[in-house]
């Protein structure tokens, strides 16, 4: 590394160091909508035995969405989905 590059390390602040703009913030299901989930025990399982990554991504995809009508659309569609042990249209290989 160039001395430029090492004296920015060297100066760098110990408590920022996790944070990343590549990296979001963790994302929750809203409570409302977990007990939802929950509620379909058999989509709830599958789901929950997913990967992290997957189950992040999903949780995101779900909670983006600006408007409630399509945080519900997209909830209905995991829970769909989860249920025929599918991934998510966004997701899925061709």
């Amino acid at each position: 590394m160039a001395q430029p590059g090492l004296a920015a390390f060297q100066a760098r602040e110990e408590e920022r160091t996790e944070l990343s703009s590549s990296e979001p913030t963790a994302v929750k299901l809203d409570p409302a909508y977990a007990r939802r989930f929950r509620a379909d025990a058999a989509a709830w399982a599958c789901f929950e035995a997913e990967a992290p990554w997957y189950r992040r991504t999903c949780i995101r995809f779900v909670m983006s969405a600006q408007k409630e009508e399509t945080r519900v659309k997209r909830l209905e569609t995991l829970i769909a989905c989860s249920r025929r042990r599918v991934r998510i249209p966004p997701l899925r290989r061709p």
